[in-house]
């Protein structure tokens, strides 16, 4: 069997990166010390940024996905959970803002929308809402009900 001049350079090209690797990996574990790297002082700090986050919150024990609000009044600090998914029928327009890529302005046009051509009648009619395209509604689709 003969071989081409290329297929003998990429034969020996092959066989030299091997050998390569292989003198490589042992001068490593003859010449180098195969201590590991200490992270306590990072084991530290995340212990106390993680303390100190789940001392500041208070999380329900509940595992149906939820949306965080914080309000901040002068006297107490209260958390406002919102419950997926939303009817966008009857929501107003803080629920729907609780929805991903709706903001105050989007929120404002849904409601406006229903107002004008009453509810919707299946979930893919919000997308004839301005601003609300197919990629908008794959992320809102489980989000939303109309129910």
């Amino acid at each position: 069997m003969y071989f081409t001049k290329a297929q003998l350079r990429a034969i020996w090209f092959i066989i030299i990166v091997f050998s390569g690797a292989v003198i490589y990996q042992y001068a490593r574990v003859i010449f180098f010390s195969d201590e590991g790297y200490d992270f306590s002082a990072f084991d530290s700090l995340f212990i106390e940024r993680k303390n100190s986050i789940v001392d500041s919150e208070i999380l329900p024990d509940t595992i149906s996905p939820q949306k965080y609000q914080h309000l901040e009044s002068a006297q107490e600090r209260s958390v406002v959970i919102q419950q997926f998914p939303i009817n966008i029928n009857k929501a107003t327009m803080e629920e729907l803002q609780a929805l991903p890529r709706i903001g105050p302005a989007m929120a404002a046009r849904i409601v406006t929308y229903r107002e004008e051509f009453g509810p919707f009648v299946k979930k893919v009619d919000l997308m004839k809402v301005k601003g609300i395209g197919k990629k908008t509604f794959s992320k809102l689709q489980d989000l939303i009900t109309i129910e």
